[in-house]
């Protein structure tokens, strides 16, 4: 069986997650690759760019919004993704798409030609979804929809586009990494119809170790004495990921001892100060991610609506906790052992959470943890039950 894992981007928590799927199935003997819109980078094994070219990509962006008016759509940064589902790539004429038995479709947007793909590709097509794009207009999460309303009349012409593409296809199954997901999904007038499976992603345990809690915080100069919080920040303005939710409560914390916060990526000191602050700026590799895990206590996940997020599930692998509301894929996930969830989501109850956690005296065992993870979201384990659903040995969910 031959399947070509189609992603717009070659990195990102989404594509990452098509990468670890996509080993996993190599892992099986199973002929298995990456394609993506993007150049890709170093391992050509590994993924394959649709057509490299930088110009060909600005001058498809060109053709794409003079077809939607120009004058409808501005963007907004706050607004943190709308997706066209037009397109000037012709992906079911690529040559490993025409070769596949299956085609995986990932995180597509500004790269699937909804109308084209689903008229002329007559195989299999599998949704595996990341966020709500796929039976959403533009948008990627309803919230987003709700709050930037100046793009109603694009999302509903977005969704009729969609909607007339998917009536030409009665071949799609749907993969959803979260009941959360999965359940709106389902219930969604776009994808409803057709079947649903519920598969949760894998990560291969060798590329994120339990590391000494010392050692990892000595590469990173933190305190050994003191308790560490992890915080890691992609985009403080990204509403969905409640980024500024934390920086509210941490400055309502009153820590009974000095706790030292590590912040992975983008910082803006005038935002926060503190002199227990520790930004290590953007970490690139798993090796590097696995030292930040392993230095902390504690890792705060505050967003506000998400998926099945790779960073919960990387901290598990070692053996941290997590803190997190209780929205998404969160509530399948974390647990008493695992982590604290929040009930409301609220500056004040994370402030009360990160104030009782600080003083609490029992410690999470980092190895029932890690264990935990392995046993849930192993990479292999995820693959064979990918598998079984490609051989139709697999339950078709219903609602969770």
């Amino acid at each position: 069986m031959k399947i070509v894992h189609v992603s717009t981007y070659p990195k990102g928590g989404a594509a990452n997650a098509a990468t670890r799927l996509h080993e996993g199935l190599l892992s099986l003997g199973v002929e298995s690759k990456v394609l993506c819109r993007n150049q890709t980078a170093d391992d050509i094994n590994e993924n394959y760019a649709v057509n490299p070219s930088i110009w060909f990509r600005r001058i498809s962006t060109l053709i794409k919004n003079l077809k939607i008016l120009p004058n409808v759509y501005i963007k907004d940064d706050n607004c943190e993704n709308f997706s066209f589902p037009i397109s000037s790539y012709r992906l079911e004429d690529d040559p490993f798409v025409q070769e596949a038995d299956v085609v995986v479709l990932h995180w597509v947007g500004d790269f699937l030609d909804y109308g084209s793909f689903f008229k002329n590709f007559k195989k299999p097509v599998y949704w595996f979804l990341h966020d709500m794009n796929p039976f959403m207009g533009g948008f990627h999460y309803f919230e987003d929809s709700q709050i930037y309303r100046k793009y109603a009349s694009l999302e509903k012409k977005f969704l009729k586009i969609k909607s007339d593409a998917y009536k030409l296809k009665d071949n799609i199954s749907v993969i959803a990494p979260s009941k959360w997901l999965m359940n709106a999904s389902k219930e969604s007038d776009l994808l409803g119809r057709f079947k649903h499976f519920h598969l949760q992603y894998g990560i291969n345990p060798s590329q994120l170790p339990l590391i000494d809690r010392s050692e990892a915080r000595e590469h990173f100069k933190l305190p050994k004495d003191k308790k560490t919080l992890l915080f890691v920040s992609e985009k403080v303005s990204n509403r969905r990921k409640g980024a500024q939710l934390l920086i509210d409560a941490l400055k309502k914390v009153d820590f009974k001892e000095d706790v030292s916060i590590l912040i992975v990526g983008n910082y803006d000191k005038n935002i926060f100060q503190s002199k227990n602050i520790y930004p290590v700026g953007v970490l690139k590799t798993p090796q590097e991610m696995a030292l930040a895990y392993s230095a902390a206590d504690l890792f705060v996940l505050s967003s506000r609506e998400d998926n099945l997020p790779n960073v919960m599930l990387e901290s598990m692998f070692c053996g941290t906790p997590v803190m997190s509301f209780a929205v998404g894929g969160m509530k399948d996930v974390i647990n008493s052992k695992n982590g604290i969830l929040i009930d409301s989501i609220n500056v004040d109850e994370l402030a009360t959470s990160l104030a009782s956690w600080s003083s609490d005296t029992n410690e999470f065992n980092r190895e029932n943890i890690r264990s935990y993870a392995i046993k849930q979201f192993d990479q292999i384990t995820q693959a064979k039950k990918f598998k079984q659903i490609l051989e139709n040995k697999a339950i078709e969910e219903k609602l969770f």
